[in-house]
């Protein structure tokens, strides 16, 4: 059977609209709907009702399962193919978002390209359901992050457990606090929640970005509103503000942590207070995920293997989460940070 009929059946099935699907494949309607036509000759019954509205037919749901694997298989053989051709050289294409890339990918590439000199790596910023719809596509090698998939066609492998802060200056923290600031900071040990810091001035990443819903989660449970001063797809920005102490921002403890060990000589104290949510610390689990159908190249799974080996010396420097309250570590900094640990030193990450 056409595998070319195949794949375009996949695409439909995904959108349900053929004029979508022809715009998004970058044919017309009427080769799209010819392609749709032969496999139902060929498989003798309707795969797509088309009225009142477009929609899988009960044996076009059956043939979907075949049509996935019959297009993943062409696609993994072509894979292997190529790999066992030539392993030394290549593109591997990995999904990350930039805040979390900038922190393991130059550690591992270092090493990976001891092994693999002429493998170059592409990395794709993308939403986290859209790397997973090309993950599902066999358009990507992997993807790291947090993911909410309930694909059965991806495997999720833990990295690391994460928690949440908000994070200021101590400037903008003592304009904000003033005769509460103690009090603030002795409760903040057990964490936060946002009815304590109403009003706070706030940089946010981009409406859409999963981190952003999770952080109005915490202001609508606590029934205020943000104080949105500034909305940023760019959370290098953050960074400036909070030198200038003009706003607050949110952080993942793997974040934080890297932020505070590439902290600039003087720059102000920074206090970073564990969000609650629900009455407890959010946790928020990274994981590496991968197509169980595709083909990984040797370069692939070493890379693989060198991520997972830096996501676990950081699990193993922090201990993971005991009793539900983030461990910490004393990294030498002079870092005011709420913990639930009692030294003024130490930063959880």
């Amino acid at each position: 059977m056409d595998t070319i009929s195949l794949y375009y059946f996949t695409e439909a099935a995904k959108d349900l609209n053929f004029t979508q699907t022809a715009n998004r494949l970058f044919l017309s309607q009427q080769n799209l709907s010819s392609h749709i036509a032969r496999l139902e000759s060929k498989c003798g019954c309707k795969l797509f009702q088309r009225k009142p509205k477009v929609q899988l037919t009960y044996e076009g749901e059956l043939f979907l399962a075949y049509a996935k694997e019959a297009v993943a298989s062409e696609g993994n053989i072509l894979s292997v193919l190529k790999a066992v051709a030539d392993e030394d050289s290549g593109r591997l294409h990995i999904g990350v978002s930039t805040p979390r890339a900038a922190i393991f990918i130059p550690e591992v590439l270092r090493d990976f390209t001891k092994t693999y000199p002429g493998v170059s790596v592409r990395i794709s910023d993308r939403p986290s359901y859209l790397q997973e719809r090309q993950l599902a596509d066999n358009a990507m090698d992997f993807c790291v992050g947090v993911f909410q998939s309930q694909n059965p066609e991806l495997q999720a492998t833990h990295l690391l457990t994460d928690g949440l802060y908000l994070c200021m200056s101590d400037s903008l923290f003592r304009a904000y606090a003033q005769d509460r600031a103690e009090a603030l900071l002795s409760a903040g040990r057990d964490g936060i929640t946002m009815a304590e810091f109403s009003g706070l001035p706030v940089a946010l990443p981009s409406d859409g970005i999963p981190l952003s819903r999770v952080i109005l989660s915490c202001y609508e449970e606590a029934g205020v509103a943000p104080n949105v001063l500034l909305n940023t797809a760019y959370p290098q920005m953050f960074r400036a503000l909070y030198f200038q102490g003009t706003a607050a921002f949110f952080a993942t403890g793997m974040i934080l942590s890297d932020h505070l060990r590439n902290r600039p000589v003087g720059v102000p104290p920074l206090h970073a207070f564990p969000l609650l949510l629900n009455g407890d610390f959010i946790k928020r689990e990274i994981t590496l995920l991968t197509n169980r159908h595709r083909y990984l190249s040797k370069p692939a799974k070493h890379f693989i293997s060198l991520t997972q080996a830096f996501f676990a010396a950081i699990e193993l420097e922090r201990a993971g989460f005991e009793d539900g309250r983030p461990r910490v570590f004393d990294p030498g900094f002079d870092v005011k940070i709420a913990n639930p640990v009692n030294s003024i030193n130490q930063y959880e990450i």
